[in-house]
This record gives structure tokens, sequence and C-alpha cells, in this order.
């Protein structure tokens, strides 16, 4: 699941992610006959209830819903989930993670940290014990979006001189997108872009769609507020092609109207009305209204 954000987002602290501590998607490949999501919630009740392979499959039915950004699915999972006894603390953790992001998501930003400082000291525990890569950085990210960002950069340094010979690619994308996250934070857009090109080119080629959505996103929203339009707009239709393949379309809502403001700056006023039209405005959550309507009002006023 891990936690890496998408600057097409509203809210530049709200954390959407890769996935690491349960990968539903690898998971998914290994069984392609099936739909993802029948298939965890057949294989969790075929097998005994606070089992092992029973955690693990409600993580992978967590991370599926934090994917498609169904927050209140979410929500309806983790609180019954909450008052298990004796739960693995991974398991504790990850329920801390996802809860703490869909209050967020609904705008309950001081109970949103609650849920996340809880989160962050299961996660210092389990670093501690195992001295993880990903484990560093999620704890970075943690730091990052709820916690103290100049630690967070100094334990993504310490990440990347441990283990940045590595060559596993999901770990570099988590590493160098989160660094990105970081400078973007300090609105040094220029190392942020360097560092979310680099976690592009590692994970481009890997096969891992959804992944590479998140790295196609975050490069061509810099871009786009690097005024660098061609660019943006190139890596934009990048993970709207990638997104048509996926049931994902809240994502490509979003993904659309990023589009149609990237050509309302290059004063196609056309191109905008073309990609607002494809915006189906019931996927949007409601921080992307002003921007739908700001964007619909410049192409009224021109028609």
């Amino acid at each position: 699941m891990l936690i890496i954000f998408l600057l097409i987002t509203v809210f530049s602290t709200f954390a959407f992610s890769s996935e690491n501590f349960s990968d539903h998607e690898s998971y998914c490949e290994d069984h392609k006959e099936r739909a993802c999501l029948a298939l965890l919630t057949q294989q969790a009740a075929s097998v005994p209830q606070y089992s092992k392979d029973w955690y693990k499959l409600v993580s992978y039915k967590l991370d599926y819903f934090y994917d498609k950004r169904e927050f209140r699915k979410i929500e309806t999972m983790v609180l019954p989930l909450l008052k298990v006894k004796n739960k693995p603390t991974v398991f504790e953790m990850q329920l801390n993670y996802y809860y703490s992001k869909a209050l967020a998501f609904f705008g309950e930003r001081e109970k949103a940290k609650h849920y996340a400082h809880l989160a962050i000291a299961k996660l210092e525990k389990i670093y501690h014990v195992f001295e993880d890569p990903m484990r560093m950085v999620e704890l970075a990210n943690m730091e990052y979006v709820f916690g103290d960002k100049e630690k967070a950069y100094q334990l993504l340094l310490l990440a990347e001189n441990k283990f940045g010979e590595r060559g596993d690619p999901i770990f570099q994308l988590e590493l160098n997108t989160n660094k990105g996250h970081v400078f973007f934070t300090w609105q040094n857009y220029e190392r942020a872009a360097k560092f979310y090109k680099i976690a592009l080119d590692w994970i481009k080629d890997t096969g891992h769609d959804a992944k590479t959505v998140i790295a196609f996103s975050n490069f061509a929203r810099i871009n786009q507020l690097m005024e660098k339009h061609d660019t943006a707009l190139e890596y934009f239709k990048k993970t709207e092609l990638l997104l048509l393949k996926q049931d994902n379309p809240k994502l490509l809502a979003i993904i659309l109207l990023r589009t149609a403001e990237v050509y309302k700056e290059k004063n196609d006023l056309s191109r905008v009305l073309e990609y607002l039209n494809r915006v189906n405005y019931l996927h949007l959550s409601e921080g992307y209204y002003p921007i739908y309507h700001r964007l619909a009002n410049k192409v009224r006023k021109k028609v």
C-alpha cells in the first residue's frame, strides 16, 4: 500500500498510495481470471476469520478500495476492525493509516492526525525491529504527511544511503517519489520534477500499471505547475490511456479536469470544452468543484 500521493489532488498534504504493505495489484495479477474485488471477497470468506491469511486478504481489500478512492467503504471496513482484539501489529498500523487517510479526505484533519500518529508509532516499532528499507520510506512518508518534513527527508536520505543500490523498481519508485514530495512542499519544483522523473523511469516498464499511473500523474502535475504545458499534456494523456484500461473513474475524472486546466493555460478553449465534456461530475469530490465551474464559466463566456 505504500504511501505515495498524487500531486493532481487538491490538497497537497493528502497522500495517495502505491502499494507495499498489502499489494492487491500483484495478488490479483496472479489470478487474472477473476475480477479483483470479487476474488478478494471470496477468498477472505473461504479462510478462517482472524487467521494470517484472512488478515492478508482483508489488507488487500483495503488496498483495493484505497486505490479506487472509495473512502466510505474504507471507513465501513475499518471501524469494526479497530475493535478486534490482538490484531497483528502491521495490520493495526494499516487500519490506523487507512482511517487517517479517509478522515483527511472527509476534512476531519485533527482526527486524521490522531490516527496517523498511532500509525507512525507502530511503524517506528516495526522499523526498529526489522530495519526494512520499505518500512523506512513508509515512516518517512507518514512524517511527511502528518509530522516533520525535515525529519522525513533525513529518513529518505538514510534509506537511500543504506539501500539505494538495490535494483528494486518499487523501492526506487517509493524513495524518489517521496523525495519529490518533500521538494514539492518546499516549492522547489525543479528538484521535485527531477525525483518524480527518476521514479517514473524506474517503474514505467514494469507492468505495474497502478504504480505507473501515480508516477505519470505526479510528473504531469509538477510540469503543469512549472508551466511546461506540452510536457504536462503528454504525461496527463499517458495517465489517461492507462486509466482507461482500469476501473478507476474517480481518478480519471481528475486527470481529465487537470488536462482541461492545461488547455486553458494554452488558451485552447475548444480543447477545454472537449475535456470538460468528458469529466463525469459525479466522480469529482467537492474540492474539485471550484476548478470545474471556473473552467466551465471561462468556456461559456467565449461561446
